[in-house]
């Protein structure tokens, strides 16, 4: 199998600061938010697995992001921390249906994630990162998925949209991507 490897991308979300009740989504691994923000992030992902790995801050919630068990509005802050790599499209569009009604009205939904290319010769595309958490803290980790489909900040954003998200912010590199969209 081949792996395709991105240069290490510096990540920095050490001065971000999440209003209210956070919803991390797939936030099992490191759990990089749940590290972050401490005790008022709920942090969800579908394998047991992850989030047995992650430190114990937060609630963890098993829980599929397609089909969130949560009220309508319960949330001010949603994150997504490279987790849409993971998702196919349709699979985006659902949980993006699903995270603008659990947001609530003004609510942020924040997504970090890697640019991801047409196809090339390579069967797996990891994103090697640093992860400058707190003044204290850096993360070096990756994240690799099978390489089937291409994704941009382009394309996230016009899904995010069309779920009902206003864009507000956003920066790109060359291998990855930043995104605040608000629920108006």
């Amino acid at each position: 199998m081949a792996y395709y490897e991105t240069q290490r991308q510096y990540v920095d979300i050490s001065k971000v600061a999440f209003v209210g009740r956070v919803l991390d989504v797939g936030g099992g691994g490191e759990g990089i938010i749940s590290q972050h923000s401490g005790n008022k992030v709920i942090a969800i992902d579908k394998r047991a697995d992850e989030l047995a790995e992650t430190p114990d801050i937060g609630t963890k919630v098993i829980m599929d992001a397609c089909q969130l068990k949560f009220l309508d509005g319960y949330f001010d802050t949603i994150t997504c921390f490279y987790t849409l790599m993971y998702m196919d499209v349709a699979q985006i569009e659902r949980f993006l249906n699903e995270a603008y009604r659990v947001l609530k009205a003004g609510g942020t939904l924040w997504v970090w994630d890697a640019e991801i290319p047409a196809h090339a010769t390579a069967d797996v595309f990891v994103a090697q990162l640093e992860v400058k958490v707190s003044e204290n803290q850096t993360i070096t980790t990756g994240y690799g998925v099978s390489w089937n489909r291409e994704q941009s900040l382009e394309t996230i954003r016009n899904l995010c949209e069309q779920a009902g998200f206003h864009s507000e912010n956003s920066n790109k590199d060359a291998e990855s991507f930043f995104l605040s969209l608000r629920k108006i």
